[in-house]
C-alpha cells in the first residue's frame, strides 16, 4: 500500500517550479515597468491577463501535488481565483 506522502515526487516539484518559472520570466508587457502603467492598462492588457492566467494555472496545478488538506485547498483556491479573475476581466473587456 502506498503512503499518502508518495504523491509529492521530484517530478511534481519540477513541474510546479517550471510552471512558476515560465510565468515569472514571461514579460507581461515589454516596454514599460509595472509602476509606469495605469491600473486600467494593467487590468485590460492581454499580456497582463496571460501572466495572471499562467500564475493561476501554476498555483492550481501545484495544489494537486500537496498532500495536506489545508495548504492544498489554499493553493487550489488561490489559483482558481486568479483564473476566474482573468476570465471575468477578459469577458468584460474583450
Amino acid at each position: 500500500m502506498q503512503s499518502r506522502h508518495t504523491r509529492f515526487s521530484l517530478a511534481s516539484v519540477f513541474i510546479v517550479i517550471a510552471s512558476l518559472g515560465m510565468a515569472w520570466v514571461a514579460n507581461a508587457d515589454p516596454g514599460h515597468a509595472l509602476r509606469d502603467a495605469t491600473a486600467k492598462h494593467l487590468f485590460t492588457s492581454p499580456y497582463h491577463l496571460t501572466i495572471l492566467t499562467c500564475f493561476g494555472a501554476a498555483l492550481w496545478l501545484g495544489g494537486h501535488f500537496i498532500v495536506r488538506r489545508w495548504p492544498r485547498r489554499l493553493l487550489q483556491g488561490t489559483g482558481l481565483g486568479a483564473l476566474t479573475a482573468a476570465a471575468v476581466i477578459w469577458g468584460a473587456h474583450f
